[in-house]
């Protein structure tokens, strides 16, 4: 038997000596350096569009809140014992985003309770860094005359709005028409007021979703507790 004459140069180390592990090392190397550009141009993107952030199977972020809602028909809790079942909703502000912390109660102050003022805070002579004197303004539109299909409408949103930290409980919401806090004044006055003024532009969801933005701010403790308790 004749034997192969080696190519293998004695001392080499196995890197140099085996071309398959060099070029899976060149590639790896490559791939990490794709990997560490294209991950900050990703936030960027993600950041520049809004952005969203994850938390369990929520998601929430600069136009998206999240608020325990009223059961459907057939629906069943997360929790049992409890009549309502946190959803996101669409809002008609737009919040700017904070990265996520890793601290999950955190994230949520950061992205769920909101602050600033909203694109509509002067006309409306409201701001989410002044939430009494907001909410005593929101309250004032109360007396907003609407038409029949205006107060339809109306009546079909608060209706079906929940007070889940002050005249109820996330085991029993009240309907806030049923509720007389300062809170419930201020989201019948708020939902009549967006009613009345952008109707024609936003949806009944959105302006649902806006009143839960504003009740975040109300309630940060009850509901930040609430959407921790029900992602686990």
């Amino acid at each position: 038997m004749v034997k192969k004459k080696s190519t293998e140069k004695k001392g080499e180390p196995l890197l140099f000596r085996n071309n398959y592990v060099l070029g899976a090392i060149i590639i790896l190397a490559l791939l990490i350096f794709i990997n560490q550009l294209i991950i900050p141009n990703a936030f960027v993107v993600a950041s520049a569009g809004g952005g969203t952030v994850n938390l369990g199977n929520f998601e929430y972020g600069s136009k998206i809140t999240l608020k325990p809602m009223p059961l459907a028909v057939g629906e069943q809790p997360k929790i049992k014992g409890y009549n309502s079942i946190v959803k996101p909703l669409p809002t008609i502000s737009e919040l700017s985003v904070v990265p996520s912390t890793g601290d999950a109660v955190q994230d949520l102050l950061n992205n769920i309770v909101p602050t600033g003022t909203p694109w509509y805070g002067q006309e409306a002579q409201v701001s989410f860094d002044d939430p009494i004197t907001s909410q005593n303004n929101w309250g004032t539109y109360r007396a907003l005359q609407l038409t029949s299909t205006e107060e339809e409408r109306w009546d079909r949103i608060v209706n079906s709005f929940t007070c889940d930290y002050c005249c109820g409980s996330p085991k029993n919401p009240t309907i806030i028409t049923r509720c007389g806090c300062a809170h419930s004044a201020a989201a019948q006055g708020m939902a009549k007021w967006f009613i009345k003024n952008y109707g024609d532009k936003y949806s009944d969801e959105e302006i649902y979703g806006e009143m839960a933005r504003w009740y975040a701010l109300w309630y940060p403790k009850g509901t930040i507790e609430r959407i921790i308790l029900e992602a686990q």
